[in-house]
C-alpha cells in the first residue's frame, strides 16, 4: 500500500475532497470549488468501492472505469462482483497487465504505464514523499494514467485539464495545500530531486520537513485534544471450531496476500 495515504492527500475517496478537505463540510466545499474557479460542488458523496458494484447489480449505474486494481480479486463476494460486472452496460479496464482477472468483462482496455515509465510522486504511510522519475518508454500504446485521464477530460471538454506536464498538476496540488495541515507549498519537484524525500508539513523553502506531528499536544480537533474511540468487547463472539464445522475460512487479508 506505498500511496494510500497519497490516494487520500488527493481527494482519491468517495467522501473526501483534495487536500483532506471533507466532502460533508460546507466551507471545506466553498475552499475548493473557489481553488477549482466554479460555482459550487455538490454535497452528495460518490459511491464507495463496493457500493460501486452494488449500483451496476442493481442498474442505478450503467459503468464503471476500473483503474489500478482487480476487482475480481480483491473485492468480497467475487461471485457478486462477477455478476455485476455482466450486467454492467459499458466496462473499462485500465492496467499494466494482460492477466487482471477484470480483463475478462472489459469492453475497453486502457493499457496504462507502470513504475518507471512515468514520472511522479508518492507519499507513503509515514507522510514521506518521494519523487519518483521516469526512466525508460512504456510498450506498444501504454500511456501514463494522468495522460490518458486528461486526454478524455479534454475530449469531454473540460479544457481545465490541458496541463503540458505532470509537474503542472503537482505544482497545483502544492498550492492548493497552502495554510492546510498538509501544506507543501514549498516542496518542488527540484527540491525533491535534489535534497531527496520529505515528510509533509513542508510549508517554507527551508524547512526539511516534519519529522513528528503534535509534538506540541495540539491535535487537529476543535478542542485540540486527541479523541481516541476503542469499542470495548467482553468476549469474543466467534464460532469456534467443532467436528461438524473443523475450520477456519479467512478473507485472505494478511500481510503476505494484500489485495492482489
Amino acid at each position: 500500500q506505498p500511496n494510500a495515504m497519497g490516494g487520500r492527500e488527493v481527494g482519491g475517496m468517495a467522501n473526501l475532497l483534495a487536500v483532506h478537505k471533507d466532502l460533508g463540510n460546507e466551507t471545506h466545499r466553498q475552499e475548493v470549488a473557489d481553488f477549482w474557479g466554479v460555482k459550487s460542488i455538490s454535497p452528495k458523496p460518490g459511491y464507495t468501492a463496493t457500493e460501486m458494484f452494488d449500483a451496476l447489480e442493481s442498474g442505478k449505474m450503467k459503468a464503471i472505469w476500473i483503474i489500478c486494481t482487480n476487482p475480481m480479486v480483491s473485492l468480497p463476494n467475487m461471485h457478486r462482483i462477477e455478476k455485476a460486472l455482466q450486467k454492467a452496460k459499458f466496462v473499462i479496464v485500465q492496467d499494466i497487465s494482460n492477466k487482471s482477472d477484470s480483463l475478462e468483462y472489459a469492453d475497453l482496455v486502457l493499457p496504462a504505464a507502470g513504475w518507471l515509465e512515468k514520472e511522479g510522486t508518492m507519499t507513503n504511510s509515514e507522510r514521506r514523499i518521494s519523487y519518483l522519475p521516469k526512466f525508460i518508454d512504456a510498450p506498444g500504446e501504454a500511456r501514463p494514467d494522468v495522460e490518458i485521464l486528461c486526454d478524455f477530460a479534454q475530449r469531454m471538454g473540460f479544457n481545465e485539464f490541458n496541463y503540458a506536464q505532470t509537474e503542472d498538476i503537482y505544482k497545483e496540488y502544492c498550492a492548493m495545500t497552502r495554510g492546510t495541515n498538509i501544506d507543501i507549498s514549498h516542496l518542488s519537484y527540484d527540491r525533491l530531486k535534489n535534497e531527496g524525500t520529505f515528510q509533509w508539513p513542508v510549508a517554507s523553502h527551508g524547512n526539511q520537513g516534519t519529522t513528528r506531528l503534535f509534538e506540541d499536544k495540539k491535535f487537529y480537533t476543535p478542542s485540540q485534544k486527541a479523541i481516541f474511540n476503542v469499542p470495548a468487547f467482553d468476549h469474543n463472539v466467534s464460532d469456534k471450531p467443532n467436528d461438524e464445522y473443523p475450520l477456519i475460512l479467512t478473507t485472505g487479508r494478511i500481510r503476505d496476500q494484500w489485495h492482489t
